[in-house]
């Protein structure tokens, strides 16, 4: 009988909520410790190997067709082209969909990915590789500036797109798949064009992640509580 009743619950609204809210916060969690990781290996210089390993098997592709399209992605994830994605994506919510919260969380994952990006890198002060720069970057290195901030923003703005073709039963696990091939791209350009560690790379994804996964359940918390 209690296990019926169990199963219920589950199967409710306030059950299915509580199931994503848990595995959410357990996927934060998760990614938090592993950016935690990587501060220690980071602090105790332990991150040379992985560092140089993977660096060399990313840049042994180099081709002048492949930097092209490394610098065209790079410049894809850069803060003034997302700022314009940021525009055009919140007013169509906010104007054409008449979705506020939404909106208002796109904004919140892009704006606190760069706040938390600049912070974290003035604080750990690392220097970019000491190697010839493809294209120009400034300031420190660790975490991945473009990584962090494309896990949040872009990050968020495929699942939302994702949420909202699912709610009209329409097909939408390709923007999951679409969405993670972009955001991994960008990483990767930037240790293509030797303007990053690949540490700093996996740190920015995963304080990124982090960051968007806080975002979302914020975004579900606030519709649950709209709804009910």
């Amino acid at each position: 009988m209690q296990a019926g009743k169990a199963k219920g619950f589950f199967r409710s609204p306030p059950g299915k909520f509580g199931i994503h809210l848990a595995w959410g916060i357990a996927a934060g969690i998760s990614l938090l410790l592993l950016f935690a990781k990587m501060v220690e290996d980071l602090l105790y210089h332990e991150l040379g190997t992985f560092d140089t390993v993977v660096a060399q098997f990313i840049q042994s592709f180099a081709s002048n067709g492949l930097t092209k399209v490394a610098i065209l992605i790079t410049q894809i994830g850069s803060p003034s082209f997302d700022i314009i994605i940021m525009l055009a994506a919140g007013s169509y919510f906010l104007f054409r969909l008449k979705h506020t919260w939404e909106a208002l969380v796109l904004a919140i994952s892009f704006a606190g990915g760069g706040l938390l990006s600049y912070a974290l890198k003035n604080i750990f002060h690392r220097a970019r590789p000491d190697i010839q720069h493809l294209v120009n970057a400034g300031g420190y290195s660790f975490p991945s500036g473009h990584a962090m901030i494309s896990a949040t923003f872009y990050g968020m703005l495929g699942y939302l797109i994702w949420l909202n073709l699912r709610e009209r039963n329409k097909p939408s696990w390709y923007v999951a798949v679409v969405t993670a091939i972009f955001i991994v791209s960008i990483g990767i350009s930037r240790i293509y064009l030797g303007v990053h560690f690949p540490s700093d790379v996996a740190a920015g994804f995963a304080a990124g992640g982090a960051w968007l996964t806080a975002c979302i359940i914020g975004l579900n918390a606030i519709r649950y509580y709209r709804k009910h």
